[in-house]
């Protein structure tokens, strides 16, 4: 990235943490926001591949004047650095926030993961149970073949259509098109620093891709049963990446599950329906 990229992304965040009294911490490699409200349920966001803790869109950053939040990057993204031999499948990256999970609050926690971080996110839920009071998946990864929208195939398979991540601004539309159902629209020069900052980071999403696989994509299915606390599983209607028909399967596995289809969204309806998706979990929270 140029000084130029550089410095308008960095206004970008620093506006939006000002915005909504986000303060930057640090737990050894590990970088995360917290919101300055200390008081309520402690609402904890894993976000998905390729994306970081400044991406979840105003809706869901307006939790943080009412409840005590923390949006964490997960390692190799955003702020979070990780050591060069480092694993970055969904195992790998539990290992490595597990410790910040277990201190962030003295009480059970409300979860909430999308895509590669609803992996994350569940893997604790199975193995802490004790630490997480609700439990909130987008469309969570780790759910095996079956669960594999077109997508996805395509970004996996030997002919690499797809590109995970992109490194132009021509494949970073292309990109957005997969995650959205209509995507979002900005002026050249804004587009131009994405898609620098995606460069940037283009050659550790290909690990996070290939570490994954390599994990074995279906690394949460065994662990549903594990999950005890109640869970709302939230899923956009034309999601491209992760098929919306896995949530039979889905439901039946968890013990204690609900089911939330945003109609008309795509990969990120947090994005894309924030209102609608902030507004599920607040009632399913009791927050």
């Amino acid at each position: 990235m140029n000084v130029l990229d550089r410095l308008l992304m960095t206004s970008l965040r620093t506006f939006n943490r000002w915005r909504f009294a986000l303060k930057l911490r640090r737990y050894g490699r590990l970088a995360y926001l917290e919101s300055a409200r200390q008081e309520g349920a402690t609402l904890v966001l894993l976000h998905g591949l390729g994306a970081s803790k400044d991406q979840w869109g105003p809706e869901f950053c307006k939790l943080a004047r009412e409840h005590h939040c923390l949006l964490i990057d997960l390692p190799g993204h955003g702020q979070s650095s990780y050591f060069a031999r480092q694993g970055l499948g969904p195992q790998a990256i539990l290992a490595e926030v597990e410790p910040l999970l277990d201190r962030l609050s003295t009480r059970p926690i409300v979860l909430i993961g999308s895509s590669l971080g609803g992996c994350v996110a569940g893997l604790y839920a199975a193995k802490k149970p004790q630490r997480v009071r609700r439990l909130v998946l987008l469309a969570p990864a780790g759910l095996g073949d079956a669960a594999l929208g077109p997508a996805f195939q395509a970004g996996l398979g030997p002919e690499r259509d797809i590109s995970f991540g992109y490194r132009t601004v021509e494949e970073m539309r292309r990109f957005w098109g997969l995650l959205f159902v209509q995507p979002p629209q900005v002026g050249s020069r804004l587009a131009r620093a994405l898609a620098a900052s995606g460069r940037a980071r283009y050659a550790t999403v290909q690990k996070v891709v290939a570490d994954t696989q390599g994990e074995g994509l279906d690394v949460l299915v065994d662990q549903l049963p594990k999950i005890a606390c109640r869970t709302l599983v939230i899923w956009g209607s034309e999601d491209q990446v992760f098929s919306v028909t896995v949530l039979g399967p889905l439901f039946s596995a968890l013990p204690d599950a609900c089911i939330q289809v945003i109609e008309g969204a795509g990969h990120v309806p947090y994005l894309e329906r924030g209102d609608e998706v902030v507004a599920a979990i607040t009632r399913f929270a009791g927050i």
